[in-house]
């Protein structure tokens, strides 16, 4: 699976990206809104494996991304199947090296992953899950399209869903 970008390059991840995702993930400002804080490496290749399963179980999963021409992994971006009040749900996740932040290179990502969600896939909608003072995060949201639905807890964490629904359905 690959998906093209006017600036960026998805597709899956491969175990050997690990070295790459791992110096992301490890930095606490990338980390700061997650559930886990800063990653291992050991986590990181874990995190990449679950990936992987999730291409093999549902056909989609949270993809790496590639910023062109250089070709340089600067993230993920993708769609994953997560579990929201007690149902499982399409959910949109994104997280970006912050060398590359305020250049709309996560909404760009964003909006790739939700065309491919509901044009390739056929997903009736796609959720994002987000922390309300994630103002940038809410920002990339917003610009892919999606509206507010409601508040939610979400592994403890006071959360905000946000919806896109797919056009064609």
């Amino acid at each position: 699976m690959l998906i093209e970008t006017h600036r960026l390059i998805l597709r899956e991840f491969e175990p050997a990206d690990d070295r790459w995702l791992a110096q992301i993930l490890a930095n606490p400002l990338v980390m700061k809104s997650s559930l886990t804080g800063p990653l291992s490496s050991a986590d990181t290749q874990a995190k990449i494996q679950s990936f992987m399963a999730s291409y093999a179980q549902h056909g989609f999963g949270k993809w790496a991304v590639f910023l062109k021409p250089r070709n340089e992994l600067i993230g993920y971006c993708g769609i994953a199947v997560e579990t929201i009040d007690n149902r499982e749900e399409w959910e949109l996740g994104y997280r970006l090296d912050p060398k590359f932040w305020s250049r709309g290179l996560a909404s760009e990502a964003a909006i790739a992953a939700l065309h491919h969600g509901f044009t390739e896939l056929n997903l009736p909608y796609i959720l994002g899950i987000v922390e309300r003072a994630n103002l940038a995060s809410v920002r990339v949201l917003e610009k892919t399209g999606m509206q507010y639905e409601r508040e939610t807890t979400f592994h403890g964490v006071q959360m905000d869903v946000y919806r896109a629904t797919n056009p064609s359905v």
